[in-house]
Parts: C-alpha cells; sequence; structure tokens
C-alpha cells in the first residue's frame, strides 16, 4: 500500500490520510460479490469491516485531525446522496460513464477505484474526490443529481419566448376583432369608402383591453387593405338607403367617394336630415327648386311649399345648381336677411332677386303682409373656401349643417374627406351624427 499525502477538501486547511491500492483484475467472480446499494452507502458481501481495525470507519473519524464548526457541519448534513436511476445512492464514480466498475474484497471493505473525479458536497464542487464515501463523508452529505439550473441568458430567452407566445396571442384577437368590425362595416354602408382607419381604432378601443396598440405589432392599414383585398371591395349586391320619399343607392352613394361630385339624390336626402335634426325649424328646399322658378316663375312652384308655412321657419336653405357649381341661398325670415354663400367667391345676384321676388309672393299668397317688404340681400365673404373643382357640393352641405344649428363655419379643404365620410354615414344611418 502507498500512502499520499492530500490537502483536505474540507476547507479546514488540515490534512489527512488517504490509502491507495492497484485496482484488481475485474472478474465475474467479484461482480458477483458486489452488493446492492443500501441507505446511501457501500458494503461488500463479505466481512464487515470491525472497530478494531485500523482501516475502520471508527478509527479514521477519531484520527482525522479534521475540525468542523457546527454551520459548516450543518451544511454537510443537509446535502443528498445522488441516487441510481432505481432509486439507491449511489458512489461517485457512478457520475462519470468512463469510470471503472466498483471492485470489492472481503478482506478490504472500503477499496475503490483510485481514478479522481470531481464531487459535490452542499452544491460545491470539489475536483479530489473523497477516496472512500464510508469513511470521510457522513451520510447524505452527497448532492443528489439535479436539473442543470438555468442561466439568466437562458430564463431571459425563456421569458422572452413566453411574452412572445403572448404577444402572438393578442396580436390574434386584434385582428379577428378588426376583421369582425370589418364586416359588420361593409354590411351595414354596403361599402368601404366611408372607412377609416379611427373607425378601426374606436372599435378596438371600446371591444379590447388595449388601449395603446403601437406595441401589439397590429398593422390595421394592412388588414384593412387585406379585408378588401379579400372582397375584390365588390359593394354589396343591391344595397340601398331609404328615407322619407327617397332612396339611395350605392351608385349615390359613391359620389361621396374621394373627388366626385356628388348629386342631387345626396343633397336632397341630406337636406331631409337636417330638417329632422332642426326639428323642422328650418326648412330645406329641393335642389330643383331655384330650376324651376328660373324656368317658370312662382307659378311653376307654388305648390312646391302647399302644406308649409315658410314664414314660421327661422331659416330657409336654398341649394342652387348652376351649370356645374354649387352654391347656397339662405334665408333668416327673423332678419329678413337673404345671404349668399359661395365656396370659389362667385356671386351670381340674380339668383338672391329671384329669391327675394319668390318670398314676396308667397307672402302675398299667404297673406303675409309684414314679409312684403324690407328684404335685405348679403353676400358672405370670409368663409370656407374651395381649393378644387369637386368639393363645392360637399361645402354647400357643410354650409347648410352648420347653420342649421346656429355653428360657426370653421372647416376647411383638409376636412372634406372626412366631411364626405361622415355624411356618408349620416345618410346610411338616416340621422345626423352629434
Amino acid at each position: 500500500m502507498n500512502c499520499t499525502l492530500d490537502t483536505s477538501p474540507m476547507g479546514n486547511g488540515d490534512s489527512v490520510i488517504l490509502s491507495e491500492t492497484e485496482p484488481e483484475k475485474e472478474t465475474v467472480e467479484d461482480k458477483s460479490n458486489m452488493s446492492e446499494p443500501r441507505n446511501g452507502t457501500l458494503c461488500s458481501s463479505g466481512e464487515s469491516a470491525s472497530p478494531s481495525r485500523p482501516g475502520s470507519p471508527e478509527n479514521h473519524d477519531s484520527e482525522m485531525p479534521v475540525v468542523l464548526d457546527s454551520d459548516r457541519m450543518d451544511q454537510l448534513c443537509i446535502g443528498l446522496s445522488p441516487t441510481l436511476s432505481n432509486g439507491n445512492a449511489t458512489s461517485p464514480a457512478d457520475h462519470n460513464s468512463r469510470s471503472t466498475p466498483m471492485e470489492t474484497d472481503s478482506t478490504n471493505p472500503a477499496i475503490v477505484s483510485s481514478h479522481h473525479f470531481p464531487i459535490s458536497v452542499c452544491s460545491t464542487q470539489y475536483c479530489c474526490a473523497l477516496r472512500d464515501h464510508r469513511l470521510y463523508c457522513h451520510s447524505g452529505t452527497w448532492d443528489k443529481e439535479e436539473t442543470p439550473v438555468k442561466n439568466l441568458s437562458e430564463e431571459t430567452n425563456v421569458q422572452e419566448m413566453e411574452g412572445d407566445g403572448q404577444s402572438d396571442d393578442c396580436l390574434e384577437r386584434l385582428i379577428n376583432l378588426v376583421h369582425e368590425f370589418l364586416e359588420s362595416f361593409y354590411i351595414k354602408y354596403g361599402s368601404f369608402i366611408p372607412l377609416s382607419e379611427t373607425d378601426v381604432l374606436e372599435y378596438l378601443m371600446t371591444n379590447s383591453n388595449c388601449n395603446d396598440f403601437s406595441n401589439t405589432g397590429l398593422n390595421i392599414q394592412k388588414e384593412m387593405a387585406r379585408y378588401k383585398g379579400a372582397l375584390a371591395s365588390a359593394p354589396v349586391a343591391g344595397f340601398m338607403v331609404m328615407y322619407n320619399k327617397h332612396t339611395l343607392t350605392l351608385e349615390d352613394l359613391s359620389t361621396l367617394e374621394e373627388q366626385n361630385w356628388i348629386n342631387d339624390q345626396i343633397i336632397n336626402t341630406y337636406g331631409d336630415l337636417i330638417m329632422e335634426a332642426a326639428q323642422h325649424n328650418v326648412h330645406f328646399f329641393n335642389s330643383f327648386f331655384h330650376k324651376q322658378l328660373d324656368a317658370k316663375g312662382y307659378e311653376g312652384v307654388k305648390r312646391w311649399t302647399k302644406k308649409v308655412d315658410l314664414f314660421s321657419k327661422w331659416l330657409l336653405l336654398i341649394p342652387i345648381h348652376l351649370e356645374i357649381h354649387w352654391s347656397l341661398v339662405t334665408v333668416n325670415m327673423a332678419t329678413k336677411t337673404i345671404n349668399y354663400f359661395d365656396s370659389q367667391g362667385i356671386v351670381f345676384r340674380h339668383t338672391a332677386d329671384n329669391i327675394m321676388k319668390y318670398l314676396q309672393s308667397e307672402a302675398q299668397e299667404k297673406k303675409q303682409t309684414h314679409f312684403l317688404k324690407g328684404w335685405k340681400i348679403a353676400i358672405n365673404k370670409g368663409i370656407p373656401q374651395q381649393k378644387n373643382d369637386s368639393d363645392c357640393g360637399v361645402f354647400v352641405l357643410e354650409y347648410c349643417r352648420c347653420l342649421s344649428v346656429k355653428k360657426p363655419l370653421l372647416f376647411s379643404q383638409d376636412d372634406m374627406p372626412h366631411i364626405r365620410k361622415r355624411i356618408y354615414k349620416e345618410l346610411c344611418d338616416r340621422q345626423l351624427n352629434s
């Protein structure tokens, strides 16, 4: 036997004498002598070491000058022995797949392989392994083999993956909500002409738990384009809006799209909505009224107000269509003032004169002598002006809407796309939005 002097891995600076023997050649007989591990220790099938032998655990423990404080001893006692796949304890050599099988001898119960393998005691790894588990380790000091602890970067990656999964679910729910809204919108309005990104945002804020969609990865415009593409932007077949005596088709409503000129059907139906919103204290004349008046005089339009008392209204709204341009004439009945509004600054004085003559004739017909004289004509300047050749009709409708509710004219050419969409929706909803 060769004796070597090693520094104790216990961390107390003392030395212990460890005995080494040359590993014997493995035989079948030796394998049969291996006993099954019991209670976390290894023992041979031969005679046990007696207390009188120098190699016994009691003698070695008494000779070892190792001193451990109570805290250290508690830590050592807390560790758990590594287990085999069947749940029994194993020796340090079993942790390495390249280690040689352990041999036992009836005369030397504590012989183990001379190879050095790292061991873990109380979660601390030691390169110089203890040679004999029975002699130098108390029961329960060997650590269990645990699943390797993930480092911070791996944990972060897992969290990121989980976060990505949650983000994907949230994005999918938002996309489904967008498509749900687009479907209902398409059915309600017959097309996507009045659709805007703001409409989608308002719906999402109302029907989802999210108020900020900037970090969700949702591209509303892309989803709108994708949904429209799937439908090929085809309008709903047979879509119509009926209100009072008016019927609007998709062809009529499409005049509100982009730079199209709006037609008489849009003008007249929207005029009825204005009168309804003003509780009929305002009267809106049909867009063909002035043409008939200009062509046939008062007799040609006398029956148009047979059931209407114009002099009980506080405001009259008369759209004027001259060739390819729309203007507006208003009448304030309280002040007996005729006002002319034109989005291009054009003044057709004869139009205002025709309206004044009509009112005098109507007053005489209805025996309203107070309105036979005292009329004034005013040209309104400084009002919102159009900057193209296609929005004059929209300007007229917006003039009427604001004047009917006594609101200032604060819109501009930049507001036209939004106003067109709003008018489209109001016509389909059959009421003015507040």
